[in-house]
């Protein structure tokens, strides 16, 4: 089994870089150049753009990928085959296959002008290999970067936002060797983990299905054929929501989880201390007591991007970040070592490989009369007997207490139920976080007609319907579909036959996109009227691009 330095490449680390740089690419003007009016607008607007692009808003970042990627005036134009292969939409797509097109021309021909930023790069490589062979690493503070997350407001008329603490790591060499260490180790530790967790997988055979790789769609088709499976059966279902798992985790947790799960694999001693040395650096540079809450409370313009997308510039809102308030009964000292970035890639396999371990308990007794699936932190258990549903919650959430993690109170269905007809549920249901045990189906008491899990809710006899905030998604993706479809049909280089090809396919993409809402039967749900509604908006934006083409005309 090869070691993580042997694992990270040289190829490797520059499709990443590359992956880096084409995220900063400076898109095609649409403006008139020959107008000088525009002209100075037009450059700002693409700076504010390259902006807007880049992962990292840094300047010093930006620097080091313009040293050791090649030029732009210099990158090779992808073939229009596999332009079309990507689509003409995914621009990130074609900019990487010509960056490393472009790379890989320069290092047969070794010019002049491509042996500077060749030399750098090789440098740069070099340098990032170097520091997985040091005794000791450190990466720098990740940058706080809130995002977000919802809002209410108060009886005074004062709006409390909430905002996610998103951290990124704004020096290139800690961000590179992140993300290779997330690509190793989601590689080869992706067969120790239980079948039935679906976020962050690597491509494997689940349930007969070879070279797959899954997603929250496959959650709801195995909650239908268990559905199925039972028939007639009573169906009990208990879920349970844990408190902010990305800002409580005890860093401990994860060096013993790691621990145990690289143990079972064929790596030696010099290849498990290569991955934890990584892991403690990782978890050595952000802490969320210090590093986001401290740093939110005293820098008040960390907010500042969440301000201009509220439209708030006299500060007339409250902003915070999310925060357990158990967290706050424990000495600093222990505070000072709980939590992981959020948005980093590492943080993913560290949320499947504790999770993981907290499962153990649940997926050791699991039966064919038992369902458990996870999706990163949210999971859903099924049992047809009621008390063994009950006793599997219990062990899952003494488990969670035992790695130092917190849960929301169970609730009971019985107190969400309309008084004025017992077998219906009010609102209420749906702002409960962890769903004591509950029989799924009509009835009086402790019953409910709906599940909720993923962006679905289902009921009993099959049928089910979308969240409202799904729909929505949709609508915000077809306005932004509409204005990208138009810079495109509106540019004079393209040919009318690239233009149709080009409206063609990205209508079929959209079209496709319906299958995030259709995960297991799609007839069925092609029936309701949510698939309507969503259908009905691709002919508004249709009828919105070909009255466009008129008034250009």
């Amino acid at each position: 089994m090869e070691s993580l330095f042997e694992f990270a490449t040289p190829e490797r680390l520059t499709k990443l870089l590359i992956k880096e740089r084409a995220k900063c690419r400076r898109r095609n003007r649409d403006e008139d150049r020959s107008k000088k009016k525009n002209k100075k607008k037009s450059k700002k607007k693409n700076r504010r753009r390259l902006n807007r692009d880049c992962d990292i808003d840094s300047l010093s970042t930006r620097k080091v990928l313009s040293r050791i990627m090649p030029p732009r005036y210099t990158w090779v134009r992808p073939s229009k085959r596999i332009y079309l292969k990507n689509g003409a939409m995914d621009t990130s797509k074609n900019a990487e296959k010509a960056l490393w097109l472009t790379i890989k021309r320069d290092r047969d021909k070794q010019g002049k002008k491509a042996s500077i930023y060749l030399q750098e790069l090789d440098a740069f490589i070099s340098r990032i290999r170097q520091r997985l062979m040091m005794p000791q690493l450190t990466f720098e503070t990740p940058q706080l970067m809130p995002i977000y997350k919802s809002h209410k407001q108060l009886q005074d008329g004062t709006q409390v936002v909430t905002c996610r603490p998103l951290s990124v790591y704004t020096r290139l060499e800690d961000k590179i060797i992140v993300a290779i260490t997330s690509r190793y180790l989601t590689r080869f530790l992706d067969k120790h983990l239980h079948q039935n967790i679906l976020s962050y997988r690597n491509s494997r055979t689940f349930y007969g299905e070879q070279h797959h790789t899954t997603d929250f769609n496959d959650g709801i088709k195995l909650i239908e054929a268990f559905r199925a499976k039972q028939g007639q059966n009573n169906i009990y279902v208990a879920d349970c929501d844990i408190k902010k798992f990305y800002d409580t985790i005890p860093h401990h947790v994860v060096i013993e989880s790691f621990k145990r799960i690289l143990d079972k694999t064929r790596l030696d001693y010099e290849g498990k201390e290569q991955v934890m040395r990584v892991i403690r650096a990782y978890l050595n540079s952000y802490n969320f007591y210090t590093n986001a809450w401290l740093e939110a409370e005293s820098n008040p313009i960390v907010f500042f991007k969440v301000r201009r997308r509220m439209h708030d510039t006299n500060h007339r809102n409250t902003y915070q970040l999310g925060w357990v308030d158990d967290i706050m009964a424990l000495p600093e000292e222990e505070r000072r070592h709980r939590g992981v970035p959020q948005g980093g890639a590492l943080s993913l396999v560290v949320a499947n490989v504790v999770l993981n371990d907290v499962d153990q308990v649940i997926v050791n007794k699991i039966d064919e009369n038992c369902l458990f699936i996870r999706y990163c932190d949210d999971m859903i258990l099924m049992h047809t007997h009621r008390d063994k549903c009950t006793q599997l919650m219990k062990a899952y959430t003494q488990s969670l207490t035992d790695h130092g993690l917190y849960y929301h109170d169970f609730e009971s269905v019985t107190n969400s139920k309309d008084p004025a007809n017992p077998e219906i549920t009010n609102s209420h249901f749906w702002e409960i976080k962890s769903h004591a045990t509950f029989l799924w189906g009509d009835g009086e008491g402790n019953s409910n007609r709906y599940i909720g899990f993923l962006g679905y809710e289902m009921q009993r006899d099959g049928r089910m319907r979308l969240r409202k905030d799904n729909i929505k998604r949709f609508k915000e993706k077809t306005n932004r579909l509409f204005y990208a479809l138009q810079r495109y049909q509106n540019d004079d280089k393209k040919t009318d036959e690239e233009k149709a090809e080009h409206k063609k396919k990205t209508l079929k993409n959209l079209m496709e996109g319906l299958c995030f809402y259709t995960a297991f039967d799609q007839e069925r749900f092609q029936r309701g009227k949510q698939f309507k509604l969503l259908k009905k908006l691709r002919d508004k934006l249709e009828a919105r691009l070909a009255k466009q083409q008129q008034q250009n005309q």
